[in-house]
């Protein structure tokens, strides 16, 4: 059964979450009430086609296969922010884009209805479909000044989704204050981003149960050690699950 029809016929039960990684940054959710949001995914060959970036990883679902409710892009880099995804994504008249004040511009600019799309900053929130969303602060430098983490409340489970940053004070206090059940980190270290031991760090500072690592392994150039994320976890943060994913896979998560 293709990815698309196995997150279809998920069934995910009150307080719990379905959770699929698709490669790179990007991750769909779907919730107990069928709402399906995807955050910051990579479906395309666009970063070659644009950059020349080679992608290393299976395409495992179509921009036409994937019914989103809300799509989140974190900031406007093309592995997150998908040129040739997007329109296709945002064509069904239903989708809800929420993103960088950057991204939304780039929507804007496709001829998406503006009022589909909400550029959002540091502290703003939004509710929809019982799903709240706030944009958090992110330190991704020069490179994209107005990246937004993100942090996702649904049926009562807290998701930390800390995009493309680096370590500093900043993110810290602000993981720290949040207190996600679950974190989901860069374990990179290149382009500004969290290396193994900085998103370990991270982990420690947020106190959640259950850590995922991404941004890795989709291109040579971006490198990421999936082993020494380990590694650094059994260090400053042991008490905290990992969880790797294999792209594709489905996990239903109940916290209690």
């Amino acid at each position: 059964m293709d990815l698309a029809c196995r997150i279809a016929s998920t069934r995910v039960r009150k307080c719990e979450i379905a959770i699929t990684w698709i490669g790179q940054a990007g991750f769909i959710i779907k919730d107990s009430s069928d709402s399906v949001i995807v955050i910051d995914p990579y479906l395309t060959d666009c970063v070659e086609r644009v950059i020349g970036f080679k992608r290393m990883i299976p395409k495992l679902i179509t921009p036409h296969e994937l019914n989103v409710d809300i799509l989140i892009t974190s900031h406007d880099h093309l592995d997150h922010f998908d040129i040739d995804a997007i329109p296709i994504l945002m064509s069904n008249n239903k989708t809800k884009m929420l993103g960088s004040v950057t991204a939304a511009n780039m929507a804007l600019a496709m001829g998406i209805d503006k009022s589909r799309i909400m550029g959002m900053k540091p502290g703003d929130s939004v509710k929809l479909n019982d799903i709240t969303i706030k944009a958090v602060y992110a330190d991704h430098g020069e490179l994209a000044p107005d990246a937004l983490g993100m942090v996702l409340e649904i049926d009562g489970i807290t998701i930390y989704y800390a995009a493309d940053t680096a370590y500093n004070t900043v993110v810290i206090k602000t993981v720290m204050e949040v207190k996600p059940d679950i974190i989901i980190v860069p374990i990179n270290g290149q382009y500004g981003n969290l290396n193994s031991e900085e998103a370990a760090r991270l982990v420690a500072d947020s106190g959640a149960k259950l850590a995922i690592p991404c941004h890795f392994w989709t291109f040579v150039i971006h490198r990421g050690d999936p082993q020494e994320f380990v590694d650094q976890m059994k260090k400053h943060a042991p008490e905290c699950e990992v969880k790797f994913f294999h792209q594709g896979e489905i996990f239903l998560l109940k916290i209690d």
